[in-house]
This record gives structure tokens, C-alpha cells and sequence, in this order.
């Protein structure tokens, strides 16, 4: 079945759906009818190319995508009944950042993306502000179902049990690891030159020659929230490093800060909002440029404490702990996870570095001093332990449940939203004005 989890966004704002709509068909007519809310041919046409085997749009696919839009349409409908269910500007403003962000990397840049559509982005923005608040309302919707459903091992391996054998997916080579990170200092010339620019960055903020949001979306090397103009909300101080967290504490609402240092670089920081512990800010990072650092000190550090872990015995997960500068890492003894939180990372989705080494290592043995870019992009050398290799295989309950049992989550969930997606469209006026639309058998 068609699952899409944001058609409403997908359909509002992807770039390669004019170019996929075949050739004489229909954009403009209205196929379908939910509550007072009109489905384009034009969003059938978009959904069903994108998903059709070899982009040939049959009528059953093209009525399953009409009804994956008609079911989304239902969702939005009884959430915006359901007062309990509020989406804030801004959330919408961050779903429109990143998915602006998203195209304008895809297209080649903003101006390619405002000569697509023919307007500025601010009008792409409000064109389609009122699909991506009513897509945003349509997860709550189904969020509050889906956090209902669990699944037991039993269950998982039920839902295995029903794969055919010759469908069974084969699991890449996996490895976990650990790992010692040290970052070069940069020299002085790049410290102050990265200080200059961040100060001329918060002259032109407080002469009102541009916004902290806009000048953070242009220069900010924090990527994960360049697209928000440089937006956190909803963060505890303590979770913050400890030199943010105190210049946070002493500004007033609206206040924007001199510039200060953290170890990921120079700051400009306007306070939004504070609540006890909790606050909302933006802010821009400059970081310093790592590219003329000398490695010598960290490289002699990192194998003095190899030393310690290999000849004297010291446990590597406390080595870890006590001097990587990894924080993330750092905190769990060196242990990498994925995004789930898995241990088992799969070995031809790491880097071209983190690959090298690895293959140099057998399971239990120590990596000598590596370099490596951190998620954070920052130059950096690190030692690297090989905790355990995992060659390709057949998926199987004993050695993959965590895996298996994600699979079977959504599945079950999927059955869940069907019918209660069933259920629902009998309480929201549905029409189909389409010939094409050839109901599920």
C-alpha cells in the first residue's frame, strides 16, 4: 500500500512532480471531494508517478495514490475537529525552513527554485503554509494511535514466520565500535579571523542591517539548524556546554550576547524565551577553519593512551570516558550508535576514513591514530576499537530481532491506521468524481 508519511507536504512542495506527470493528462480537475476539501488530479498524477514500477501509471495505481490523498485528507479533517490537536507557527515555520532548505539543495539554489515556481521564496513559503500546517495537524492526528501500538517478541516472530524463505533480505557486513577522539587546537590566525567574522556578524544584528534568523541561515556552520535561522526551543540549560549555558543565563529575553567561545567555535546568541531551566533562542556559529591545524600533539596523545589500553590493560571504555572530546561518544565509554540508537552500524554506510581503519582491525584490536570528521564536520584524530564484526547474512530472529521487530511495528501499525482510517471515512463526507477510480477489490 501507498504510505507516503507527509503526502500533504510532498505533494505541496516537490519539485519533480511536473516533470513526472505523463504527458496529456489532466492537471486541473478535481477527481475527488473530502468534507469541503477538493483533490487535484494534479496531486494523483504527482503521487502515483512517483511510486509507479518504471514510471507507468496504471489505473489501479493511479486509485491506490487517490486513496493514500483521500485517507491523508480524512486524517487532516478530524484534526482540525479535535481541538487537543494545536500545531504553532512555529513548527510550521521549521517544516517550511527545512523543506525550503531541502529543495533549494535539490534544485541547485534558491534562485533556480524561485525561477520553478515564478515567485520569491517568501511567496512559495505562504503558498503553501496552510498544506503544511494541515499535514503537521494529520501526524498528531495519527501520532496519539501509533503510540498506542506495541508489539511483543512473540509477535515479531509470528510476523517473520509469514515471510517466504526466498524473500528473506540479506543484512549488510555490521560492526560496532568504540572510539577516542581528540581535536587539534587551530592556530591563531584562524581563531581570529573565525572571532572577526562573528563579530561583524553581530554588529550588523544590532545596527538592524539584517536578522539573527536570516544572517544564521546564510552563515551559521551549526547545520542542524541553519534552515530554522539558527532556532532551538524548548531547551534545558543544563544540557547545553557549560560556557552557552552561563552566557544564556545572563541575558534577558530579546537580549543578544557578545560574542563567546565554546569548543565548537564562536557564538552570537539572542535569548527568546526562558521558562525556570528551559529556554528558546537563536543563534549563529562560526567555526574556526581546521584545515592548517598541526596534528602532532593529539596523534603523540592518542597513542600514549593506546598504550594504556593495549600494554597496560586500562579498560578502553574509561579511557573513553576521561578524554575523548567527543561528548557524544564520550558519554556512552566511546560507543557509536545510528539514529535508532543501535549499536550495529552498517559498515558500507560509514565513511571513507572510518572504513580504512576498520579494515585494518580485527575484532577486540585498537586502531593507531586516524583522522576523521566528526558528524559535527570538525577535523579530528581518533582511535578506534572493533567491538564486534557481523559478516552479511540472511535475516533471522536470533541475530537481528532489534531490526526484525522495527519491521514488525510498522507493519502492525500500518494495520492499524487502515482500519482506523476505515472507520473514520465513514464519519467524513467523501466523493469521487473520477471515471478512472477503480475501487480496492
Amino acid at each position: 500500500m501507498l504510505r507516503p508519511p507527509a503526502v500533504l507536504l510532498v505533494l505541496a512542495l516537490s519539485l519533480p512532480a511536473a516533470a513526472q506527470v505523463p504527458d496529456g493528462a489532466v492537471l486541473d480537475a478535481v477527481v475527488a471531494v473530502v468534507g469541503d476539501q477538493p483533490v487535484l488530479a494534479s496531486e494523483v498524477e504527482a503521487l502515483a508517478a512517483s511510486v509507479a514500477p518504471d514510471g507507468g501509471v496504471t489505473d489501479e495505481v493511479w486509485s491506490r495514490a487517490l486513496d493514500e490523498i483521500i485517507g491523508q485528507y480524512v486524517f487532516v479533517e478530524r484534526a482540525e475537529q479535535d481541538t487537543t490537536v494545536v500545531v504553532t507557527d512555529d513548527q510550521v515555520n521549521r517544516q517550511l525552513d527545512a523543506r525550503i532548505a531541502q529543495l533549494e539543495s535539490q534544485i541547485g539554489g534558491r534562485a533556480r527554485l524561485e525561477a520553478y515556481y515564478g515567485l520569491p521564496v517568501e511567496e512559495i513559503r505562504m503558498r503553501f503554509r496552510d498544506d503544511v500546517r494541515r499535514q503537521l495537524l494529520a501526524q498528531q492526528y495519527q501520532g496519539r494511535r501509533l503510540r498506542e501500538v506495541t508489539i511483543t517478541p512473540t509477535e515479531v516472530r509470528e510476523w517473520f514466520a509469514t515471510i517466504p524463505a526466498e524473500q528473506v533480505p540479506e543484512v549488510p557486513e555490521l560492526v560496532r565500535v568504540a572510539q577516542v577522539v581528540k581535536v587539534p587546537a587551530p592556530d591563531d590566525a584562524a581563531e581570529a579571523e573565525a572571532r572577526a567574522f562573528a563579530e561583524a556578524l553581530r554588529d550588523s544584528i544590532l545596527a538592524g542591517q539584517a536578522t539573527i534568523e536570516a544572517l544564521a541561515r546564510r552563515h551559521t556552520d551549526d547545520r542542524a539548524s541553519a534552515a530554522r535561522g539558527g532556532l532551538y526551543e524548548s531547551v534545558n540549560v543544563r544540557d547545553l556546554v557549560p560556557e552557552f549555558g552561563i552566557v544564556a543565563g545572563t541575558l534577558e529575553p530579546g537580549g543578544i550576547s557578545q560574542v563567546f567561545e565554546t569548543a565548537f567555535g564562536y557564538h552570537v546568541l539572542r535569548l527568546n524565551e526562558r521558562q525556570g531551566d528551559v529556554i528558546t533562542f537563536n543563534h549563529i556559529l562560526v567555526r574556526v577553519d581546521d584545515a592548517a591545524v598541526d596534528p602532532a600533539a593529539v596523534i603523540e596523545a592518542l597513542r600514549v593512551l593506546r598504550d594504556s589500553v593495549v600494554v597496560h590493560g586500562v579498560p578502553f571504555e574509561a579511557i573513553a570516558r576521561r578524554h575523548s572530546e567527543d561528548p557524544i561518544s564520550a558519554s556512552r565509554g566511546g560507543a557509536l550508535t545510528d539514529e535508532a540508537g543501535s549499536r550495529d552500524l552498517q559498515l558500507d554506510l560509514l565513511g571513507e576514513e572510518w572504513q580504512a581503519t576498520l579494515d585494518t582491525l580485527e575484532v577486540g584490536e585498537v586502531s593507531a591514530p586516524a583522522e576523521v570528521r566528526l558528524l559535527d564536520g570538525s577535523r579530528a584524530w581518533h582511535l578506534v576499537l572493533l567491538q564486534r564484526r557481523t559478516p552479511p547474512h540472511r535475516l533471522a530472529p536470533e541475530t537481528d530481532y532489534a531490526l526484525l521487530s522495527q519491521y514488525a511495528l510498522r507493519e502492525k501499525q500500518g494495520a492499524v491506521l487502515d482500519t482506523w482510517l476505515r472507520d473514520l471515512r465513514e464519519t467524513v463526507y467523501v466523493e469521487i468524481k473520477s471515471d478512472r477510480y477503480v475501487p480496492e477489490a
